[in-house]
């Protein structure tokens, strides 16, 4: 959209990587103490001339002290118009890891009250997370959306060549995203042991990367359960491989027991094929999928996904999406215009 952009970033996990790339998007990247929580990554310097020359300056997370310190100082010292992206707001407060619970949510809390005194213009994913905002942080905030590439809204139905280049026959549910315990695909697993039962052409595809020890356990706790034989993990898979397995799937799973999450972009790429979506009631997921119309939010537990999913699979007729989709070229004109009014005297 003929835009300038630049990504201030941390050098802490950037290693061999110039301290400046141009192209498309131009990246600077900030000398910074590294330690063991990217949370508390702390800038050496503030790359000042960069920030003068930006209209507006966007912080990503505000639960990242790197991203405080970089838009205060835009603030204060290069005097810009300060945005921020509130991505899982208090979210800390319900993790499941108890010292995140009490000393992560403190510092959270902390600095989304110093962010919220700062910005000129907020943002957030979804409606949830506005609400949150308003009520404690008394901040109101544009609710801009992730997009989805054009092509899960132009492409036919992949179906037939995805089984096709997998060799896979009868009934799918799946799983498309990173490989994690916060994921909860051990869950999954056991409810599919409990579906499996009365199903017996249904199969469980798992789809992504991640932790390898986890993905261990959860291939050894399929064994465990004697389904080994109907749990097949495919790895990361193309784009158009991913947009095929929604399509031959009969619902696609989020089986999350992460508090943080806000916006996995997997709920609208399944609602883009017009598929069902069978998630857990943690984070922001319970406002993302609309309860028994777009698929069903039921509790994080093996009894919960495993009636959640049966109960779609008997009823795979009734289940549509509420909207379409934006694309992320709706979604860059949808920011321009807040960011163009935010710079508006």
């Amino acid at each position: 959209m003929d835009h300038r952009v630049y990504v201030v970033a941390s050098d802490a996990y950037a290693k061999n990587k110039p301290k400046v790339e141009k192209g498309l998007i131009n990246i600077v990247r900030v000398g910074s103490w590294k330690n063991p929580y990217p949370y508390l990554i702390v800038p050496r310097e503030i790359p000042l001339d960069t920030l003068r020359e930006a209209d507006i300056v966007v912080g990503w997370g505000h639960t990242y002290y790197f991203v405080y310190r970089t838009v205060s100082e835009a603030k204060k010292r290069a005097r810009k118009t300060v945005g921020m992206n509130f991505i899982g707001v208090d979210y800390l407060k319900h993790h499941y890891n108890p010292l995140y619970r009490v000393f992560g949510y403190w510092y959270q809390r902390m600095l989304t009250r110093k962010l919220a005194s700062l910005v000129d213009v907020a943002f957030v994913t979804n409606e949830r997370e506005k609400e949150l905002l308003k009520e404690i942080y008394g901040l109101d905030s544009f609710i801009v959306p992730h997009g989805v590439d054009e092509a899960y809204l132009k492409l036919p139905n992949m179906a037939k060549q995805f089984r096709e280049k997998y060799g896979v026959d009868g009934r799918i549910v799946a799983y498309i995203g990173r490989i994690h315990p916060t994921k909860g695909i051990d869950i999954l697993i056991k409810a599919f042991a409990k579906i499996s039962r009365t199903e017996p052409d249904l199969q469980l595809l798992v789809a992504g990367k991640g932790d390898s020890k986890y993905l261990r356990k959860c291939l050894n706790l399929a064994k465990k359960l004697g389904v080994e034989n109907r749990v097949r993990y495919l790895g990361y898979i193309l784009e158009e491989d991913k947009i095929g397995l929604i399509d031959a799937a009969e619902a696609i799973v989020i089986p999350s027991r992460h508090a943080g999450e806000s916006y996995p972009l997997i709920v609208d790429e399944v609602k883009a094929r017009e598929k069902p979506l069978v998630v857990t009631n943690y984070g922001a997921l319970p406002y993302r999928v609309k309860n028994m119309i777009e698929g069903v939010v039921v509790s994080a537990t093996a009894e919960g996904l495993a009636k959640g999913v049966k109960h779609v699979l008997d009823n795979i007729r009734r289940f549509r999406p509420v909207e379409k989709p934006l694309t992320w070229s709706e979604v860059a004109k949808r920011l321009v215009k807040v960011y163009e009014d935010a710079l508006k005297p």
